[in-house]
């Protein structure tokens, strides 16, 4: 990269998707990011080079959203922040179907319906819970969290 880059948007989408004044990555070409990059191969940045990384609905699209976590918390500068949104499994509608369906096979099912072609699956389903876990696991501190046990989703300002 010739640029100095200090914020990124992971899995930015589109470019009027894409989080004021960071640089855009995505695996899907057809959104035009910055750098059309997998993160689940691991960030392309030194340690401790970032400033600031924004993930929104895009961690439950990885295999392994421990693994990017941790690729976050390492190219964080000390003190650097990640805003962290997730969709919630624990969505009321989401607890209603949960009564009747098997919500991991209704999810999958849904994920494949025609208008949804282009974007890809849900590997995992995340609550607030998981994701605390999963967020401090990989090293950062929760600052704040917005979002009740039924929201739709669950917003998190992390720091390393």
């Amino acid at each position: 990269m010739d640029q100095k880059v200090t914020k990124i948007d992971i899995g930015c989408g589109m470019p009027d998707q894409k989080y004021k004044d960071c640089f855009g990555l995505d695996v899907n070409p057809d959104y035009n990011p910055d750098l059309l990059h997998n993160c689940e191969e691991g960030l392309p940045f030194e340690d401790s080079s970032l400033e600031f990384i924004n993930s929104d609905n895009s961690i439950e699209h990885v295999k392994n959203p421990y693994f990017v976590l941790q690729e976050c918390y390492r190219c964080l500068k000390s003190g650097g922040t990640m805003r962290l949104i997730v969709p919630n499994c624990q969505y009321f509608p989401l607890v209603i179907i949960n009564l009747f369906f098997d919500l991991d096979k209704f999810w999958y099912w849904y994920m494949k319906r025609k208008f949804k072609q282009g974007r890809s699956i849900h590997y995992v389903l995340l609550t607030k819970h998981l994701t605390k876990q999963l967020v401090e696991a990989a090293g950062f501190r929760i600052k704040k969290v917005k979002g009740k046990l039924y929201s739709k989703e669950i917003k998190f300002l992390l720091e390393k």
